[in-house]
């Protein structure tokens, strides 16, 4: 094979695509902020506690009641009332306490929410910057055997190889191209999810692949949301059997005015009254008994979230940091494949190997580029699971 084919083939193939507009991961998720639409689809329960937070910090109205009676031989009277039941019972500041403790929860939840909505980000720009990735390397494997089999078919047209050295390099050609095919409607699927997110991102913008982050030192899953979501639901349950205790109500309170006239004589005069409910049957039982049960429902809830939620994480940074190590040595494997093709090629040419190393070779060369960008992937998904158990975004180097 001569040289200066050689060479041209080797720098078109192998060189990198000239750079296009790019897209970061951190550009991709810019947008998930408090207005993107899929932030606004999880305040559902957010929007509910903070209702219920106005509702109990609202005093109840008072009743404004009026009637006149004119019964024959009789004097008219007329009567107006006001009735109030002041807050004074203790269940008022309670009921605030509980509210209180509903929304901490909910905003929690909602953070938690969140989190995992930002994972799913993260997942769909993942598979499009592999996709792409994977694409771009097949390409490159396919322009390279193309060029190859090309050549050795207008060799064997001239007699210096047989035809059977063609026909490999068709063969080979041929699968390469079947593999491209299958990356390349790989990415067309991935690109749409990604737009979908991000349908203002420009059609010729590309993403650009993230560096792996170093795994932490250590992590501890203690202000996770999801388990703070649920240490305010105690909170809240505290409060309300607290709540529930207070069966005693405080007595409603009348003040209004009473007019009677009689053959034009005029006489009218306060009214005062209070009425009062007697906790002689109903004491709140039922009230209670699902307070005090939800209470203690809730802390074991807790305890089995701590415990699984430690052991999630701990298991997760292990799995991290083998995924990790295993995609720095792909990686370094993969940076070695220029290296390998080219003096598989120049050992062909020389005649030190045949046709069956040399496609060996360029096929072992491009599967660990492929592997690197695998090992990534799937290093990158372990990490994202470890920021969505967490609640919070991971930078690598300690406990953050």
């Amino acid at each position: 094979m001569p040289r200066p084919f050689l060479a041209v083939v080797l720098v078109l193939s192998l060189a990198p695509a000239a750079r296009a507009q790019e897209v970061t991961e951190a550009g991709f998720l810019s947008t998930l902020d408090e207005g993107h639409i899929a932030v606004r689809s999880l305040t559902e329960g957010l929007a509910r506690a903070e209702g219920d937070s106005v509702r109990a910090r609202t005093l109840e109205n008072p009743r404004l009641d009026f009637w006149r009676e004119e019964p024959e031989a009789n004097p008219q009277v007329t009567n107006w009332t006001l009735a109030w039941t002041p807050p004074l019972d203790g269940r008022y500041g309670l009921g605030k306490k509980v509210a209180e403790a509903g929304l901490a929860a909910a905003q929690h939840r909602f953070a938690a929410d969140r989190a995992a909505v930002r994972r799913d980000f993260r997942r769909v720009f993942s598979d499009w910057c592999f996709a792409f990735e994977s694409r771009q390397v097949l390409r490159q494997q396919l322009d390279l055997v193309v060029g190859l089999a090309e050549h050795e078919r207008q060799r064997a047209r001239v007699g210096e190889v047989s035809s059977l050295a063609a026909g490999r390099f068709t063969l080979a050609e041929g699968e390469v191209r079947a593999e491209f095919g299958n990356a390349d409607a790989e990415y067309s699927l991935a690109e749409a999810a990604a737009r979908t997110l991000r349908p203002d991102l420009p059609m010729e913008i590309r993403p650009l692949p993230s560096a792996l982050p170093e795994p932490p030192a250590t992590l501890d899953p203690g202000g996770a949301p999801q388990l703070s979501a649920l240490e305010q639901e105690k909170e809240r349950a505290e409060y309300e059997a607290r709540r529930a205790g207070r069966f005693v109500a405080f007595p409603t309170l009348q003040l209004g005015w009473q007019t009677l006239e009689d053959r034009g004589v005029s006489q009218s005069g306060p009214i005062v009254a209070a009425s009062w409910a007697v906790p002689l049957f109903n004491r709140d039982q039922g009230d209670r008994l699902e307070a005090e049960r939800q209470r203690d429902i809730v802390t074991a809830r807790l305890s089995l979230a701590q415990a699984r939620l430690a052991g999630e994480v701990q298991g997760g940074l292990n799995a991290y940091r083998a995924l990790f190590a295993s995609a720095e040595a792909a990686r370094v494997t993969a940076g070695e494949t220029d290296q390998v093709i080219e003096a598989a090629t120049a050992a062909f040419r020389a005649g030190e190997d045949d046709l069956t190393d040399l496609l060996e070779a360029l096929r072992s060369a491009f599967a660990a580029r492929l592997r690197a960008i695998d090992a990534r992937a799937q290093a990158l998904e372990a990490h994202r699971n470890l920021e969505a158990a967490l609640g919070r975004p991971l930078t690598g180097g300690g406990d953050r």
